[in-house]
């Protein structure tokens, strides 16, 4: 038993590697938020700044520390900053989430309990997508999990000790330190709910809560003491009353973006846990089923953990898919324990979810087949994603071109792929057939680890080399050299990374008495053009990249001595701080 346990957690390590680690540092950045996050670490790095990292010296960071402070030490150990080091905690955190999430299924139900449990977790696209980008979702998740885990092995006993105790509130410290308060409240909350359906409040006076508070203050607090002292009213404004009060209260301009409706969730953890969250109808029935026993059978605290953090945010004003990412182990445990009743026979599924579930097996095969025509159909140089064009948003109508002759440019990696969905697809078809459920589980299992290996490993790359700007700036760099450099009317975090240096705003008080550069989006370049100032002024080089959002070239401009660019204007300070988030 005890050697079968650990070859499986050996099995999901070599697993993890292989969907969050292999190639992680291939990828350039291209999107906002990643390289935002990176310029932090850059700071940390080549400037010691370990307290409060000002991004290209003066923008206050969103987020905590904690993450920067992983990335900075891995990439300390390897000797140098990349796109490798500074995803990498992403990538080692999710895996220990997978490893944590094994361990309390085999804990809780037993070891097939466990392996369905994490398995489903690591498929998950939005765990996926979470641990390979330099985000710091999922180090408050993982920390989170852990804090989590912690509590309902301290409850599991009938006494704690104190140095147990201790470890809980570090953790809370911890997920706080990843992401800010939030980090400690949601555990809280979700442990009183749960002590009061319990009725067990008593409990608390177990948990040493003078000391652990004391712990808790001196890890989360003292950071948010120095760094207070550090930033003053902007650091206040911006990490405590912006990024939490704000963005949970306010919408619109006084909120921090990202607003969408109280029902936002059902939809993204549908798709984020896709394609287990087909299983959800029939594990929802299963709960029901056994609700009298949901104590006795280690339900309930998980139940209360999905319930409490999804309709916390729910009510929330602002909203992203990767914000319920910590509800995908306590669900994944949940569908790993009905799983291993459902293959052992425990379970019998009424007729009406097995058709169910037959039908979403021929939905699965029927989208496959699409897949794989659309594949052929590249190959032969048609566009059948020109078919679906019409029904996209303008935005994504944009990346289509991008993939045009893919498959071409990528036979080999196509070719693995056609045969790992073509013979995942054929054994699910079989599986659902005949009630063999590890191998609609695995098959489920080959399908999505097939998928992400081909998004991580053809996709990205695509997408990214269309939209970074590592190419350009690294020709910036060479060109401007010691040069004076500043971004008028224009910001992008990944050209600032890619720099490997500060790039201050034009905003000068005097005429300028030497050359200098000036890096502008391109529309820019052309109203410059019409204020007479296209002679004076020399277009040095241009991006090949279009950036973040896929429609702004970036441009090098040589400004001459003594000639001084049109002020910014009263927007300046808005832009910038806008641009900069």
């Amino acid at each position: 038993m005890q050697q079968r346990t650990i070859f499986i957690a050996f099995s999901l390590i070599l697993f993890g590697i292989l969907v969050y680690v292999w190639g992680l540092g291939d990828v350039p950045f291209y999107t906002k938020g990643q390289p935002r996050e990176a310029t932090v670490v850059w700071e940390i790095y080549h400037n010691g700044e370990w307290i409060l990292p000002l991004r290209n010296g003066h923008l206050i960071p969103s987020k905590p520390p904690l993450f920067h402070w992983l990335g900075t030490l891995i990439a300390l150990v390897f000797g140098q900053l990349s796109e490798l080091t500074i995803r990498l905690p992403s990538a080692l955190l999710a895996l220990l989430g997978v490893l944590m999430t094994y361990r309390i299924g085999v804990v809780l139900w037993g070891v097939e309990a466990g392996l369905f449990a994490s398995l489903t977790l690591a498929t998950s696209f939005e765990w996926v997508r979470a641990a390979t980008t330099a985000r710091v979702d999922m180090t408050l998740t993982v920390f989170m999990l852990a804090a989590f885990f912690a509590f309902w092995s301290l409850y599991r006993k009938e006494v704690v000790s104190w140095a147990a105790a201790l470890g809980f509130f570090c953790l809370l410290g911890l997920a706080t330190l990843a992401k800010g308060p939030i980090g400690a409240l949601l555990p809280v909350l979700t442990i009183g709910v749960f002590l009061c359906l319990r009725r067990d409040v008593r409990f608390l006076r177990r948990l040493h809560l003078i000391s652990g508070g004391l712990l808790f203050v001196a890890v989360a607090g003292s950071w948010y003491a120095l760094a207070l002292w550090q930033g003053g009213e902007e650091f206040f404004a911006k990490q405590i009353m912006k990024e939490n009060v704000l963005r949970f209260v306010s919408s619109g301009s006084a909120g921090a973006g990202h607003t969408h409706p109280f029902y936002y969730f059902i939809p993204n953890l549908f798709l984020g846990m896709a394609p287990w969250s087909f299983f959800f109808p029939a594990l929802i029935y299963f709960l029901y089923q056994c609700r009298q026993r949901w104590a006795e059978r280690n339900f309930t605290y998980l139940i209360v953990w999905i319930a409490t953090i999804f309709l916390f945010y729910s009510v929330s004003s602002s909203k992203r898919s990767v914000y319920i990412l910590p509800i995908y182990p306590a669900i994944a445990l949940l569908l790993g324990a009905w799983w291993q009743e459902l293959r052992q026979g425990a379970i019998d599924l009424p007729r009406g979810f097995l058709q169910l579930m037959q039908a979403m097996g021929s939905v699965c095969l029927g989208v496959v087949g699409l897949a794989i025509l659309g594949v052929i159909a590249q190959a032969a140089g048609l566009d059948p994603l020109g078919i679906i064009r019409p029904f996209l948003h303008p935005k994504d109508q944009s990346n289509l071109p991008l993939f045009t002759g893919i498959v071409a440019d990528h036979p080999v990696a196509f070719g693995l792929w056609f045969l790992g969905v073509g013979g995942a697809m054929i054994l699910l078809s079989w599986g659902l057939r005949r009630q063999a459920w590890e191998r609609v589980f695995g098959a489920l299992v080959v399908f999505t680890t097939s998928i992400f290996l081909l998004i991580n490993h053809v996709i990205q790359p695509t997408i990214a080399a269309a939209r970074t700007f590592r190419p350009f700036m690294g020709r910036v760099v060479e060109q401007a050299c010691e040069q004076r450099l500043f971004f008028y009317r224009s910001f992008d975090s990944g050209a600032l990374y890619y720099a490997d240096r500060r790039i201050p705003f034009y905003l000068p008080r005097g005429t300028p008495k030497t050359q200098y550069f000036i890096l502008v989006w391109e529309e820019e370049w052309e109203r410059l053009k019409t204020v007479g100032l296209g002679e004076q002024l020399r277009l040095v080089d241009t991006s090949a990249g279009t950036g973040p959002k896929g429609n702004h070239h970036l441009l090098l401009i040589e400004v001459p001595a003594n000639v001084k660019l049109p002020p910014w204007g009263d927007d300046a300070k808005g832009l910038i701080n806008k641009d900069a988030m």
